[in-house]
């Protein structure tokens, strides 16, 4: 685990051309801390994309659909310098609905669980991979969507383990870091 600053970790992120970097780790980690750090610090234009838009809510989350999403609505377009844009799903309706559209960003930053699957790497310039204990994670969801959430997060975080471990996420990462380093 490293514990670079956010100066290191920018001047790994070769921005000289566009780039696409994911930020991938367990719940409660830090990824969408971490994507706005980035964000805010680089002078080229960017875009974040949430896997938590991505989504088809708790059950169908981490599923062939969501790959389909990554591949042929994102990464695709994004890798080619084109626009890109995908239907955000509605936590509260339970189904996609607005659509979401991006100019051809100089940084692509996708964060969340499975941002960094396999499929993906073809695509991805870096991956970055923030690694938190799980009661750690938990507490920290908690904290920030609420205690009625506790089931399923505890459910999510089983699932994301077997996720995890069939795409090997933490060991083909480019970068490794302790997500207590950026909270």
């Amino acid at each position: 685990m490293s514990n670079l600053s956010l100066a290191e970790l920018i001047d790994k992120v070769d921005l000289t051309s566009p780039r696409i970097i994911a930020i991938d780790g367990p719940a409660g980690a830090g990824k969408t801390t971490l994507a706005n750090r980035i964000a805010a610090q680089v002078e080229q234009t960017t875009a974040i994309v949430h896997m938590d838009d991505l989504y088809d809510g708790w059950n169908n989350a981490l599923t062939p659909q969501l790959t389909r999403t990554l591949l042929q609505q994102i990464l695709t377009p994004a890798k080619a310098g084109k626009s890109f844009g995908y239907r955000k799903y509605d936590w509260l309706q339970r189904t996609f609905g607005s659509l979401a559209t991006y100019s051809a960003p100089h940084l692509l930053i996708l964060e969340g669980v499975g941002s960094g699957q396999r499929a993906c790497a073809p695509f991805l310039d870096q991956l970055i991979w923030i690694d938190i204990n799980s009661e750690v994670g938990l507490t920290r969801v908690l904290n920030r969507d609420g205690d009625y959430l506790r089931d399923e997060i505890m459910v999510w975080q089983l699932r994301e383990a077997d996720h995890f471990k069939a795409e090997n996420t933490r060991d083909r990462a480019t970068i490794r870091l302790d997500g207590n380093f950026f909270i």
